[in-house]
């Protein structure tokens, strides 16, 4: 018998699939995955048993179609036969795409092994797998390094945080042996001289709220242990605005409260709770630069919990930033850490509470809710 071109080829391919498919001999014989062996004009040849579960197809109907029956055209080359970009005479892995049987459209991964026999190249395997488990693998890989990548930033954020804590607390200490004595002078001063008293007066509030700062600031920088009690929710709110006013008077920004939790308690760490309003706060003057207002108002809510909101008069945050703002790292400002929101949202979800936020082009507000104590 004579054979010549193709057709010796293909008359080759077909010894070679009657000889080794569904025996011992074949390296895919007892494969688990789905794949099928194609000619070198795109006509299945042969498939697995795994073919018939995964494209829903029967074994038979498949060796009587082609590749562009199977494979979204898209993938393939202008003869239909093979996929774009892509040697047929060398092992090659890639996504694409095929057509299930009723109808819908699968991803998939496939790996091309070229057959060769006798010397001469024959047609190719190409091992189909359900591209989902890859991707779940893929991302189950990428989160662990992301999280692994995240507890490390950490330990080396909270190392710094620890410094700088220490320097903190070491320089409200050292600027408050000087206001000390200051103060002391002015109240001298202020026995002798009867002029300009109301001068004094200024000078000597603006020295109270000096010391109030560093009261605060000491009580932030002590790595102190997670203590819960009852917290007068008033009084934590008008400390963490004593602490701010003055970074937003340098900004050109006015904090206008509207709150009155005077009887009103709630169970928590004292700092941890500070630390959130800080950054909140701290936030919202960021998001003003060129000056504005920063509204709080507090409120009581039905069924025992309590209300605090931090509005600011910024441009908003667009919706596609909004759904990202909490994740780990990210951040829209040029040397934030984008831990802020992170942290401050893991506080409140230890302390039971719950955060939302509200943006639009006019500003951004912060909503936080606490459960009451149930000691009120």
């Amino acid at each position: 018998m004579v054979m010549y071109g193709t057709d010796r080829k293909s008359v080759l391919l077909k010894v070679y699939r009657d000889s080794n498919m569904d025996k011992d001999f074949s390296i895919l014989a007892k494969n688990r995955d789905a794949f099928i062996l194609i000619d070198l004009q795109g006509k299945i040849e042969y498939s697995s048993h795994a073919c018939e579960p995964f494209l829903g197809y029967s074994r038979e109907t498949l060796h009587q179609i082609t590749l562009n029956k199977l494979f979204v055209l898209d993938f393939l080359n202008q003869e239909q036969t093979f996929f774009k970009g892509r040697e047929q005479e060398k092992l090659d892995n890639f996504d694409a795409q095929v057509q299930v049987i009723d109808g819908s459209i699968l991803d998939v991964n496939v790996t091309s092994i070229p057959i060769f026999f006798e010397q001469d190249y024959l047609g190719t395997y190409l091992v189909i797998k359900d591209i989902t488990s890859i991707k779940q693998n893929r991302l189950t890989m990428e989160r662990e390094k992301e999280y692994h990548t995240l507890i490390n930033n950490l330990s080396r954020l909270s190392e710094k945080q620890a410094t700088a804590g220490q320097l903190a607390a070491g320089l409200a200490h050292e600027i408050r042996n000087p206001i000390t004595a200051i103060k002391g002078f002015l109240q001298l001063l202020m026995g002798e001289n009867v002029g300009n008293r109301i001068y004094f007066e200024i000078i000597n509030s603006e020295i109270d709220r000096i010391e109030e700062i560093l009261k605060e600031l000491m009580v932030l920088a002590k790595p102190t242990k997670q203590k819960y009690e009852r917290v007068n929710l008033q009084s934590l709110l008008e400390q963490v605005i004593t602490l701010m006013v003055s970074q937003a008077l340098l900004n050109n920004i006015q904090i206008v409260t509207q709150i009155d939790f005077s009887y009103t308690w709630i169970t928590g760490d004292k700092n941890q709770l500070k630390q959130v309003f800080i950054n909140f706060i701290k936030n919202a003057i960021e998001a003003m630069p060129e000056g504005g207002m920063v509204q709080i108002n507090g409120s009581p809510l039905a069924c025992g919990q309590v209300r605090i909101s931090i509005t600011d008069q910024g441009c908003g945050i667009p919706e596609d930033i909004l759904n990202q703002i909490g994740q780990p790292f990210f951040t829209t400002k040029e040397n934030g850490t984008g831990l802020g929101l992170l942290v401050s949202r893991e506080i409140i979800k230890e302390h039971k509470g719950d955060l939302y936020i509200e943006s639009n082009k006019n500003g951004t507000t912060l909503h936080v809710e606490f459960p009451l104590s149930s000691e009120q």
